[in-house]
């Protein structure tokens, strides 16, 4: 009980801290990524977990009182809380930092709060590339990157390598499992699937929400048959490889190259998000290996 209370007070620190329940404050506006045919449908308000609390006001340049680190046997623990209920944010966001509101500094105030350092990995242009990383003892490991633009986090790529999956045990990175994605932001803009027959099978399935500029995708390798043809595929129980998930508008290196599941499947995106968010049991689908080249 000690251990969920000091877990959930972090969590609220996060949040006054990032500012990512501030529904007034303006959003950048950039063109939005569109290479993928769109659907027309909309998916419904979403409604966050925990009540909105008032950001503080701030400027790039203030500064800031470090947030207490949390001690290092705890950290794990933290992280993995984090991973299985998402934080209350109105828009998308990691750890409390939420793309176009978040500034640098409060976000390596957030990542120093849980024992980890960011680390500049790459420049391009005028933005700055920062990441950590963090491996759990079950085999998942979880890879976020900040692209940082004007001492503003402008966008957030998380890589997630999932545990080896074991049958009735909850995945430990749920909160950005498909059914969370779903259930938090309706029905998607656009879903699409890669598929490769060889020499080992491959799958990929990629799923955008572009109200909200996010994009996650799922993939792994001898999840369908090594020969080509109508192949099953189960997202909630399949043992996928690699989670990617990308925040923000302008994300860097996103997913492309998919067919849509209209042509894929005989599903409609309404079909498609029922099945996901319905009985785990039953949320398998049928691809169709002729629609792919």
């Amino acid at each position: 009980m000690k251990q969920r209370y000091y877990a959930f007070f972090i969590l609220v620190i996060l949040i006054v801290v990032s500012g990512c329940t501030s529904v007034g404050s303006e959003m950048q506006t950039a063109p939005t990524l569109k290479s993928y045919p769109t659907s027309t449908n909309k998916p419904p308000t979403i409604t966050p977990t925990l009540s909105p609390i008032p950001r503080p006001s701030r400027t790039p340049d203030s500064t800031l009182t470090p947030l207490p680190t949390i001690e290092p046997e705890k950290v794990g623990e933290t992280l993995k809380e984090l991973l299985q209920e998402p934080i209350g944010c109105v828009s998308p966001c990691f750890l409390g930092i939420v793309p176009s509101q978040t500034t640098f500094s409060e976000a390596e105030n957030i990542i120093s709060s849980l024992g980890l350092k960011l680390e500049h990995s790459n420049t391009t242009g005028d933005k700055k590339i920062y990441e950590t990383v963090y491996e759990f003892d079950s085999g998942l490991s979880i890879n976020p990157l900040f692209t940082s633009k004007n001492s503003i986090i402008e966008n957030i790529t998380i890589y997630i390598i999932p545990e080896k999956q074991k049958s009735g045990i909850p995945r430990e990175w749920l909160a950005y499992s498909p059914e969370m994605m779903i259930n938090r932001f309706g029905i998607p803009s656009y879903v699409g699937f890669a598929l490769d027959w060889g020499p080992r099978s491959f799958f990929a399935m990629a799923i955008y929400f572009d109200d909200v500029d996010l994009i996650v995708e799922y993939s792994g390798y001898d999840i369908i048959p090594r020969q080509k043809g109508p192949s099953r595929i189960c997202p909630l129980t399949d043992q996928f490889e690699d989670v990617r998930v990308w925040f923000g508008k302008n994300p860097i290196n996103p997913p492309g190259g998919f067919v849509s599941l209209e042509q894929a499947t005989s599903l409609t995106m309404e079909n498609f998000s029922d099945l996901i968010i319905g009985n785990p049991a039953n949320a398998c689908l049928v691809v169709n290996g002729d629609a792919f080249p």
